[in-house]
């Protein structure tokens, strides 16, 4: 909630914004390495956080001596899990413990551009229908040294995909792969009820991707199309960022002779992820939400794919009807060419 207060001008009362506080919620696990190039770069923003919440996940290193040293700096409050919690139900416990109105996740080998605090104060000021807000990264290497690339690149977050998002296409995105990391992001202290606790029964769906297509579910996620962060990319890194694996090639002698549930596996292990994820926002959201649509749009497109026929004329109509319906478009990897569509069509008449 914005908070207000008044002043007198030219005899005319204004109402501005009051300064919201903000929270930095970090995690720590034997973070000697980069940690305190992390924490410098927190204690030289231009506005400062109004409290660092440390939550560390039993370190045996440097970490809570690190911490210490930043302590006239930063207002730091530094908690010691009794037990490993992992990195999503340690993210968890820190924002739980958040008592600002705009909450940030930082990771612990990070390096934060001296504006980040400054510009997503910014936006929330004047974005009061926002719940959420994520930027681009700068990629550095293991000293901090530029590696020519940026995380939105990385996440194939292009300008297009960026305009369908500001069209109000962001859960469509959501829906094709995760295009932030937590440490990017900033959102309402408000956002919390619906977030937390963190779903841990899908495990393709990671924190931050859940803060994401909740925020995204509700219209209330917006973008800073500027790289506030160097985010490090090391050996040691739990996630970053990694290219996607090759999936098998197949020839068209092999799509006509392997087994027809070899086929179908992929669209049944979709669909169930989907059904699964719907349940899951269910859950924190009211099914009268109209993007629950588009999550059982998708659910349809690969139920229909991975529940075809074994006659080949029997499938005609449904396969039809979902290429003139546009599923087929909606759904093609966004770098595939024109034709993709067309052939998964064919595909799945003739397979």
């Amino acid at each position: 909630m914005v908070h207000y207060f008044s002043i007198l001008e030219n005899n005319n009362q204004l109402k501005l914004p009051l300064l919201q506080t903000i929270s930095i919620a970090l995690c720590t696990y034997n973070g000697s390495q980069f940690l305190r190039e992390q924490l410098q770069s927190l204690a030289n923003q231009t506005l400062l956080p109004t409290e660092v919440i440390i939550t560390d996940d039993c370190s045996s290193d440097d970490t809570l001596k690190i911490i210490q040293e930043f302590s006239n700096q930063l207002n730091i409050k530094a908690f010691k899990n009794e037990t490993s919690l992992k990195v999503t139900k340690n993210f968890e416990r820190a924002i739980s413990l958040c008592t600002s109105d705009i909450i940030l996740m930082c990771d612990q080998d990070d390096l934060w551009h001296s504006d980040k605090l400054a510009k997503i104060h910014s936006f929330f000021q004047e974005n009061p229908d926002k719940l959420a807000v994520f930027c681009d990264a700068e990629l550095v290497n293991e000293k901090g040294e530029s590696l020519n690339n940026n995380f939105w690149s990385v996440v194939r977050f292009h300008k297009l995909q960026r305009q369908q998002w500001e069209n109000g296409k962001s859960v469509e995105i959501l829906l094709a792969g995760n295009r932030s990391a937590g440490c990017m992001m900033g959102f309402r202290k408000e956002l919390t009820k619906k977030i937390i606790p963190f779903p841990t029964h899908i495990p393709e769906m990671i924190h931050d991707n859940w803060i994401t297509i909740i925020a995204a579910m509700l219209d209330a996620m917006g973008l800073i199309e500027e790289r506030l962060i160097s985010y490090r990319q090391h050996s040691f890194q739990q996630i970053g960022t990694r290219p996607k694996e090759a999936g098998k090639a197949i020839s068209l002698k092999d799509r006509f002779s392997r087994p027809r549930a070899e086929k179908l596996a992929p669209f049944l292990t979709k669909r169930d992820y989907f059904c699964t994820l719907k349940d899951a926002l269910a859950e924190r959201i009211d099914e009268s939400n109209h993007n629950f649509k588009k999550i059982d749009q998708i659910i349809n497109f690969y139920d229909v794919r991975s529940t075809l026929s074994p006659f080949h004329l029997a499938r005609l109509f449904p396969v039809l009807k979902l290429l003139l319906s546009g599923d087929y478009h909606l759904y093609k990897d966004q770098e595939a060419s024109w034709k993709a569509p067309f052939v998964a069509a064919i595909g799945d008449l003739l397979e």
